[in-house]
């Protein structure tokens, strides 16, 4: 398991770091996933998907990932809602203001016990699809499905052959994410990019109780705490 200390130096690191990968690595964003469905916890947890999406993909050294406050500046640059990523001339305007490659979309669907995720790499600004992923779960864990969507996509996002390998993942292989958890930790990013520091500090901190080995939960508190 990662100390905490690693996982801030890992997290303070600039998202698009030097690598000693060959060529130049592709860029990439992920936008916030958008909720179709009228389950609530489903339809809170967009923010808390990219947040955990990019995480992952940062730790392909193959790849440049865009950090979620970036993404953050250009939607109230463009005067975008959350949930306003579900079309082309989104993705164009977007991609423009983030210079990035590829953007990373998808949608949330399902209930009453039963979700997917659909997701879908887009080459910026061809806006053509170059790879999908799905994945099933149910709401005992969110974390595994996130992983294997996150998987499959970068297996598809690299150039001149640059070698896919993962930097250790910062959570633990035996961590599990509820639903409900994962849905509160997103009302609590949502609260933060709100200046709530109240509210962001108080979700947060149920998040942790709830799921103490959550690293990036404890992050984002500390952040707020330190």
């Amino acid at each position: 398991m990662l100390r905490l200390s690693a996982l801030l130096v890992l997290l303070a690191a600039p998202a698009f770091a030097q690598s000693t990968d060959a060529g130049v690595r592709p860029r990439v964003a992920v936008l916030y996933f958008v909720p179709n469905t009228t389950d609530p916890e489903l339809q809170a947890f967009g923010k808390g998907l990219a947040s955990l999406m990019i995480t992952d993909l940062v730790g392909y050294p193959s790849l440049q990932v865009l950090e979620r406050e970036r993404l953050e500046d250009a939607v109230s640059e463009l005067k975008l809602g959350e949930t306003k990523f579900a079309d082309k001339s989104t993705f164009a305007k977007v991609g423009k203001v983030l210079g990035v490659q590829y953007l990373v979309v998808g949608v949330l669907m399902g209930g009453k016990g039963h979700y997917v995720i659909a997701a879908r790499a887009i080459k910026y600004p061809q806006l053509d699809d170059v790879v999908s992923a799905r994945a099933d779960f149910n709401g005992d864990d969110v974390f595994a499905a996130e992983s294997q969507i996150v998987r499959d996509l970068a297996a598809k996002l690299v150039v001149n052959g640059a070698e896919l390998t993962a930097a250790e993942p910062m959570q633990p292989k035996t961590f599990k994410l509820p639903l409900k958890t994962a849905s509160t930790y997103s009302r609590a990013l949502s609260a933060k990019d709100k200046k709530d520091t109240a509210t962001a500090t108080k979700l947060l901190g149920e998040v942790v109780k709830e799921q103490p080995d959550f690293k990036l939960a404890q992050l984002d508190l500390l952040s707020l705490t330190k």
